[in-house]
Protein backbone atom coordinates (compact mmCIF):
# COMPACT_ATOMS: atom_id res chain seq x y z
CA UNK A 1 0.00 0.00 0.00
CA UNK A 2 1.21 3.67 -1.02
CA UNK A 3 2.31 5.41 1.99
CA UNK A 4 0.13 9.05 2.18
CA UNK A 5 2.10 12.21 2.10
CA UNK A 6 3.23 13.70 5.45
CA UNK A 7 0.71 16.53 7.39
CA UNK A 8 1.45 18.73 10.05
CA UNK A 9 -1.40 19.55 12.27
CA UNK A 10 -2.25 21.97 14.94
CA UNK A 11 -4.27 21.27 18.29
CA UNK A 12 -5.37 24.12 19.85
CA UNK A 13 -6.84 23.71 23.73
CA UNK A 14 -9.76 26.30 24.87
CA UNK A 15 -8.84 29.03 27.82
CA UNK A 16 -10.07 31.97 26.74
CA UNK A 17 -7.92 34.71 27.55
CA UNK A 18 -5.28 32.52 27.96
CA UNK A 19 -5.27 31.70 24.01
CA UNK A 20 -2.96 34.29 23.17
CA UNK A 21 -0.10 31.80 23.84
CA UNK A 22 -1.22 29.99 20.59
CA UNK A 23 -0.94 32.95 18.88
CA UNK A 24 2.44 33.22 20.14
CA UNK A 25 3.47 29.99 19.40
CA UNK A 26 1.69 29.64 15.95
CA UNK A 27 3.85 33.00 15.20
CA UNK A 28 6.85 30.85 15.88
CA UNK A 29 5.89 28.17 13.93
CA UNK A 30 5.39 30.78 11.10
CA UNK A 31 8.96 32.17 10.95
CA UNK A 32 10.04 28.74 10.96
CA UNK A 33 8.02 27.82 7.64
CA UNK A 34 6.00 24.75 9.67
CA UNK A 35 2.10 25.78 8.21
CA UNK A 36 -0.43 23.56 8.31
CA UNK A 37 -2.05 21.45 6.69
CA UNK A 38 -5.22 20.70 9.41
CA UNK A 39 -6.30 22.71 12.48
CA UNK A 40 -8.21 21.21 15.02
CA UNK A 41 -9.70 23.59 17.96
CA UNK A 42 -11.92 24.08 20.71
CA UNK A 43 -13.62 27.11 22.23
CA UNK A 44 -10.43 29.63 21.92
CA UNK A 45 -8.54 27.42 20.25
CA UNK A 46 -11.22 27.25 17.72
CA UNK A 47 -11.27 30.40 16.91
CA UNK A 48 -7.50 30.34 16.58
CA UNK A 49 -7.77 27.64 14.28
CA UNK A 50 -10.60 29.57 11.84
CA UNK A 51 -8.27 33.01 11.87
CA UNK A 52 -5.43 31.12 10.40
CA UNK A 53 -7.09 28.83 7.95
CA UNK A 54 -9.54 31.66 7.09
CA UNK A 55 -6.37 33.36 6.11
CA UNK A 56 -3.22 33.47 3.46
CA UNK A 57 -0.60 31.92 4.77
CA UNK A 58 1.43 35.25 5.00
CA UNK A 59 -1.24 37.34 6.94
CA UNK A 60 -2.12 34.63 9.06
CA UNK A 61 -0.25 35.99 11.99
CA UNK A 62 -1.29 39.34 11.43
CA UNK A 63 -4.88 38.38 11.74
CA UNK A 64 -4.24 37.15 15.20
CA UNK A 65 -2.64 40.21 16.30
CA UNK A 66 -5.71 41.93 15.18
CA UNK A 67 -7.83 39.86 16.93
CA UNK A 68 -5.74 39.72 20.17
CA UNK A 69 -5.51 43.62 19.76
CA UNK A 70 -9.42 44.01 19.36
CA UNK A 71 -10.07 42.18 22.52
CA UNK A 72 -7.51 43.51 24.43
CA UNK A 73 -8.58 45.68 27.73
CA UNK A 74 -6.39 48.68 28.22
CA UNK A 75 -4.89 48.85 32.00
CA UNK A 76 -7.29 51.46 34.00
CA UNK A 77 -6.00 51.09 37.19
CA UNK A 78 -3.81 53.44 38.15
CA UNK A 79 0.03 52.44 38.93
CA UNK A 80 0.51 51.87 42.16
CA UNK A 81 3.66 50.66 44.45
CA UNK A 82 3.83 47.00 43.96
CA UNK A 83 2.95 44.73 46.52
CA UNK A 84 0.34 41.36 46.59
CA UNK A 85 -2.41 43.53 47.62
CA UNK A 86 -1.93 46.07 44.81
CA UNK A 87 -1.75 43.09 42.43
CA UNK A 88 -4.96 41.54 44.23
CA UNK A 89 -7.00 45.13 44.16
CA UNK A 90 -6.01 45.53 40.17
CA UNK A 91 -6.46 42.26 38.88
CA UNK A 92 -10.29 42.48 41.15
CA UNK A 93 -10.93 45.46 39.03
CA UNK A 94 -9.95 43.70 35.60
CA UNK A 95 -12.31 41.06 36.72
CA UNK A 96 -14.96 43.05 37.67
CA UNK A 97 -14.72 44.95 34.46
CA UNK A 98 -14.95 42.38 32.56
CA UNK A 99 -17.55 40.25 34.34
CA UNK A 100 -19.83 44.04 34.23
CA UNK A 101 -19.26 45.22 31.19
CA UNK A 102 -17.83 42.28 28.68
CA UNK A 103 -14.66 42.55 26.00
CA UNK A 104 -15.06 44.74 22.83
CA UNK A 105 -14.93 42.58 19.52
CA UNK A 106 -16.40 39.51 22.12
CA UNK A 107 -19.18 39.11 24.51
CA UNK A 108 -21.34 41.87 26.03
CA UNK A 109 -23.56 41.36 29.31
CA UNK A 110 -27.16 40.97 28.72
CA UNK A 111 -28.76 42.37 31.34
CA UNK A 112 -30.12 42.28 34.70
CA UNK A 113 -32.64 39.81 33.24
CA UNK A 114 -30.47 37.01 32.47
CA UNK A 115 -29.33 36.63 35.93
CA UNK A 116 -32.92 34.97 36.64
CA UNK A 117 -32.11 31.50 37.07
CA UNK A 118 -36.16 30.26 36.77
CA UNK A 119 -36.46 32.68 33.83
CA UNK A 120 -37.83 30.92 30.78
CA UNK A 121 -36.30 32.06 27.86
CA UNK A 122 -35.52 30.89 24.38
CA UNK A 123 -32.90 28.65 23.81
CA UNK A 124 -30.24 31.55 22.23
CA UNK A 125 -30.75 33.64 25.21
CA UNK A 126 -29.64 31.21 28.26
CA UNK A 127 -26.72 32.85 28.82
CA UNK A 128 -25.32 35.89 30.63
CA UNK A 129 -23.63 37.51 27.74
CA UNK A 130 -24.42 38.05 24.10
CA UNK A 131 -21.50 37.27 21.86
CA UNK A 132 -22.98 38.84 18.88
CA UNK A 133 -20.00 40.64 19.05
CA UNK A 134 -17.51 38.03 18.28
CA UNK A 135 -19.93 37.49 14.92
CA UNK A 136 -19.03 40.86 13.55
CA UNK A 137 -15.40 40.14 14.13
CA UNK A 138 -15.51 36.95 12.83
CA UNK A 139 -17.08 38.43 9.54
CA UNK A 140 -14.05 40.76 9.31
CA UNK A 141 -11.25 38.61 9.98
CA UNK A 142 -11.63 35.38 8.65
CA UNK A 143 -12.13 34.57 4.89
CA UNK A 144 -15.01 31.68 5.24
CA UNK A 145 -14.48 31.68 1.37
CA UNK A 146 -11.08 30.00 1.85
CA UNK A 147 -12.35 28.02 5.15
CA UNK A 148 -14.94 26.19 2.45
CA UNK A 149 -11.97 26.20 -0.22
CA UNK A 150 -10.71 23.44 2.17
CA UNK A 151 -7.06 24.11 1.23
CA UNK A 152 -6.30 23.39 5.18
CA UNK A 153 -8.15 21.39 7.04
CA UNK A 154 -10.27 23.02 9.85
CA UNK A 155 -12.27 20.84 12.32
CA UNK A 156 -14.14 22.41 15.52
CA UNK A 157 -15.06 20.58 18.07
CA UNK A 158 -18.48 21.92 19.73
CA UNK A 159 -20.99 19.06 21.98
CA UNK A 160 -24.85 18.94 21.18
CA UNK A 161 -26.52 19.62 23.32
CA UNK A 162 -29.49 17.81 22.91
CA UNK A 163 -27.80 14.84 22.70
CA UNK A 164 -24.36 15.32 24.94
CA UNK A 165 -22.28 13.97 22.35
CA UNK A 166 -19.12 15.57 20.58
CA UNK A 167 -19.68 17.39 17.31
CA UNK A 168 -16.87 17.46 14.60
CA UNK A 169 -17.51 20.70 12.36
CA UNK A 170 -14.98 19.77 9.55
CA UNK A 171 -14.82 21.55 6.10
CA UNK A 172 -13.58 18.27 4.27
CA UNK A 173 -16.54 16.32 5.56
CA UNK A 174 -18.44 17.12 1.98
CA UNK A 175 -21.52 18.52 3.96
CA UNK A 176 -20.61 21.18 6.17
CA UNK A 177 -19.98 24.87 5.29
CA UNK A 178 -18.17 26.32 8.19
CA UNK A 179 -19.51 30.17 8.93
CA UNK A 180 -19.25 32.42 12.29
CA UNK A 181 -22.00 30.13 13.89
CA UNK A 182 -20.00 27.15 13.70
CA UNK A 183 -16.95 28.79 15.64
CA UNK A 184 -18.93 30.83 18.10
CA UNK A 185 -20.53 26.89 18.55
CA UNK A 186 -17.21 25.22 19.37
CA UNK A 187 -16.62 28.55 22.22
CA UNK A 188 -20.18 28.58 24.10
CA UNK A 189 -19.21 27.68 27.58
CA UNK A 190 -22.68 27.32 29.53
CA UNK A 191 -23.81 29.63 31.87
CA UNK A 192 -21.57 32.15 30.42
CA UNK A 193 -22.82 31.87 26.68
CA UNK A 194 -25.79 30.53 25.69
CA UNK A 195 -25.98 27.71 22.84
CA UNK A 196 -25.42 28.23 19.29
CA UNK A 197 -28.20 27.38 17.14
CA UNK A 198 -26.98 25.30 13.57
CA UNK A 199 -30.23 23.75 11.64
CA UNK A 200 -31.68 22.32 13.97
CA UNK A 201 -29.51 21.52 16.77
CA UNK A 202 -28.29 23.44 19.44
CA UNK A 203 -24.57 23.08 20.48
CA UNK A 204 -22.15 24.20 23.04
CA UNK A 205 -18.36 24.48 24.31
CA UNK A 206 -16.23 21.26 23.09
CA UNK A 207 -14.45 21.36 26.33
CA UNK A 208 -17.59 20.10 28.52
CA UNK A 209 -16.73 16.85 26.37
CA UNK A 210 -12.83 17.09 25.69
CA UNK A 211 -10.96 20.24 25.92
CA UNK A 212 -8.01 18.81 23.90
CA UNK A 213 -9.29 17.23 20.70
CA UNK A 214 -6.05 15.19 20.18
CA UNK A 215 -8.45 12.37 19.32
CA UNK A 216 -9.84 13.53 16.67
CA UNK A 217 -5.72 13.32 15.07
CA UNK A 218 -4.71 9.94 16.35
CA UNK A 219 -8.31 8.44 15.41
CA UNK A 220 -8.10 9.97 11.60
CA UNK A 221 -8.91 6.92 9.22
CA UNK A 222 -5.95 8.54 6.65
CA UNK A 223 -3.28 7.80 9.62
CA UNK A 224 -0.35 9.57 6.93
CA UNK A 225 2.68 10.48 8.56
CA UNK A 226 2.14 13.63 10.76
CA UNK A 227 3.61 16.15 13.03
CA UNK A 228 1.26 16.97 15.42
CA UNK A 229 1.78 20.29 18.14
CA UNK A 230 -0.83 19.80 20.56
CA UNK A 231 -0.65 23.29 22.73
CA UNK A 232 -2.42 23.02 25.84
CA UNK A 233 -3.63 25.93 28.02
CA UNK A 234 -4.21 24.49 31.20
CA UNK A 235 -1.52 22.54 33.39
CA UNK A 236 -2.91 19.49 34.95
CA UNK A 237 0.84 19.14 37.17
CA UNK A 238 1.25 22.52 39.40
CA UNK A 239 2.18 22.67 43.19
CA UNK A 240 -0.86 21.42 45.44
CA UNK A 241 -2.52 24.49 46.84
CA UNK A 242 -1.74 26.20 49.81
CA UNK A 243 -4.29 29.29 50.29
CA UNK A 244 -8.29 29.05 49.67
CA UNK A 245 -6.97 31.80 46.21
CA UNK A 246 -4.39 28.53 45.09
CA UNK A 247 -7.07 25.70 45.46
CA UNK A 248 -9.74 27.81 43.25
CA UNK A 249 -6.67 28.33 40.25
CA UNK A 250 -5.88 24.29 40.87
CA UNK A 251 -9.34 23.26 40.84
CA UNK A 252 -9.35 25.04 37.33
CA UNK A 253 -6.22 23.91 35.91
CA UNK A 254 -7.61 20.33 36.76
CA UNK A 255 -11.02 20.58 35.46
CA UNK A 256 -9.80 22.22 32.04
CA UNK A 257 -6.17 20.14 31.80
CA UNK A 258 -6.17 17.92 28.83
CA UNK A 259 -7.20 14.36 29.30
CA UNK A 260 -5.89 13.03 26.55
CA UNK A 261 -2.80 12.26 28.46
CA UNK A 262 -4.33 9.49 30.22
CA UNK A 263 -4.86 7.76 26.84
CA UNK A 264 -1.43 8.88 25.16
CA UNK A 265 0.10 5.72 26.08
CA UNK A 266 -2.60 3.36 24.78
CA UNK A 267 -2.31 5.60 21.53
CA UNK A 268 1.26 4.72 21.34
CA UNK A 269 1.02 1.07 21.69
CA UNK A 270 -2.00 0.87 19.56
CA UNK A 271 0.02 2.65 16.93
CA UNK A 272 3.47 0.82 17.85
CA UNK A 273 1.26 -2.46 17.46
CA UNK A 274 -0.21 -1.34 13.85
CA UNK A 275 3.57 -0.41 12.19
CA UNK A 276 4.64 -4.14 14.19
CA UNK A 277 2.12 -5.85 11.48
CA UNK A 278 2.83 -3.85 8.72
CA UNK A 279 6.48 -4.87 8.93
CA UNK A 280 5.89 -8.59 10.06
CA UNK A 281 3.73 -8.33 6.81
CA UNK A 282 6.62 -7.72 4.60
CA UNK A 283 8.35 -10.72 5.89
CA UNK A 284 5.77 -13.26 5.37
CA UNK A 285 5.72 -15.56 1.85
CA UNK A 286 3.49 -14.53 -1.28
CA UNK A 287 1.20 -17.38 -0.69
CA UNK A 288 0.96 -16.52 3.29
CA UNK A 289 0.18 -13.01 2.58
CA UNK A 290 -2.27 -14.05 -0.10
CA UNK A 291 -4.59 -15.97 2.61
CA UNK A 292 -8.12 -13.78 3.23
CA UNK A 293 -7.97 -13.94 6.98
CA UNK A 294 -4.07 -13.24 6.36
CA UNK A 295 -4.87 -10.03 4.77
CA UNK A 296 -7.61 -9.14 6.43
CA UNK A 297 -5.64 -8.81 9.77
CA UNK A 298 -2.78 -7.00 7.84
CA UNK A 299 -5.10 -4.21 7.07
CA UNK A 300 -5.46 -3.55 10.29
CA UNK A 301 -1.72 -2.46 9.73
CA UNK A 302 -0.22 0.91 9.16
CA UNK A 303 3.16 2.55 8.08
CA UNK A 304 2.50 5.93 9.38
CA UNK A 305 4.84 7.39 12.25
CA UNK A 306 3.18 10.34 14.38
CA UNK A 307 5.06 12.60 16.41
CA UNK A 308 3.20 14.67 19.43
CA UNK A 309 4.93 17.77 20.38
CA UNK A 310 2.89 18.57 23.72
CA UNK A 311 3.32 21.91 25.07
CA UNK A 312 1.97 23.45 28.29
CA UNK A 313 1.50 27.39 29.10
CA UNK A 314 2.92 27.45 32.86
CA UNK A 315 0.78 30.79 34.69
CA UNK A 316 2.35 33.52 34.75
CA UNK A 317 3.22 34.76 38.57
CA UNK A 318 0.84 36.24 40.01
CA UNK A 319 -2.20 34.72 38.22
CA UNK A 320 -5.48 33.46 39.69
CA UNK A 321 -8.89 31.47 39.16
CA UNK A 322 -10.09 33.99 36.67
CA UNK A 323 -6.94 34.13 34.36
CA UNK A 324 -9.20 32.92 31.57
CA UNK A 325 -11.37 36.24 31.36
CA UNK A 326 -8.15 38.01 32.34
CA UNK A 327 -7.56 39.97 28.75
CA UNK A 328 -5.60 43.07 29.99
CA UNK A 329 -2.98 43.99 27.68
CA UNK A 330 0.18 43.24 29.90
CA UNK A 331 -1.15 40.11 30.33
CA UNK A 332 -2.22 38.88 26.49
CA UNK A 333 1.40 40.91 25.80
CA UNK A 334 2.88 38.20 28.27
CA UNK A 335 1.11 35.31 27.16
CA UNK A 336 1.94 35.74 22.98
CA UNK A 337 5.58 36.55 24.15
CA UNK A 338 6.06 33.28 26.40
CA UNK A 339 4.44 31.12 23.40
CA UNK A 340 6.27 32.68 21.17
CA UNK A 341 9.79 31.84 23.51
CA UNK A 342 8.82 28.74 24.24
CA UNK A 343 7.89 27.78 20.30
CA UNK A 344 11.19 28.88 19.57
CA UNK A 345 13.03 26.50 22.25
CA UNK A 346 10.94 23.53 20.86
CA UNK A 347 12.05 24.12 16.94
CA UNK A 348 15.62 24.87 18.09
CA UNK A 349 15.88 21.27 19.02
CA UNK A 350 13.60 19.88 17.17
CA UNK A 351 13.24 16.50 18.69
CA UNK A 352 10.68 14.98 15.96
CA UNK A 353 13.79 14.83 13.39
CA UNK A 354 15.24 12.30 15.79
CA UNK A 355 15.05 8.63 13.74
CA UNK A 356 12.59 6.58 15.29
CA UNK A 357 13.65 2.64 15.45
CA UNK A 358 11.09 0.24 14.03
CA UNK A 359 8.35 -0.69 15.42
CA UNK A 360 7.78 3.07 16.92
CA UNK A 361 4.85 4.57 15.57
CA UNK A 362 4.08 7.33 18.01
CA UNK A 363 6.10 9.37 19.95
CA UNK A 364 5.51 12.52 22.61
CA UNK A 365 7.80 15.14 22.71
CA UNK A 366 7.58 17.77 25.71
CA UNK A 367 9.26 21.63 26.12
CA UNK A 368 10.92 19.67 28.95
CA UNK A 369 12.54 17.13 26.53
CA UNK A 370 13.63 19.62 24.36
CA UNK A 371 15.86 21.29 27.19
Amino acid sequence: MARRPSQTVYVFQGGGALGAYQAGFVEALEDAELPPDWLVGTSIGAINAALIAGNAPGDRVKALRSFWDRVTRSGFAPRLPPSPWTVLWQQGLQTWQTLTSGIPGFFKPRGPQAWDMNRRAPLAELGFYDTAPLADTLRELVDFERIAAAETRLTLCAVNVRSGGLALFDNRDGHTRIGPEHVMASGALPPGFAPVQIGKEAFWDGGIYSNTPLDVVLDDSERRDTLCFMVDLWDASEAAPQTMAQALTRYKDIQYASRILEHLGDHERLQNLRRALRLVGRKLDARTSADPAVKELLALGCDARIDVVHLVMRALPGEDSWRDIDFSDERLRARWSTGLKDGRRMLARAPWKAPARDPVGLRVHTLEDAG
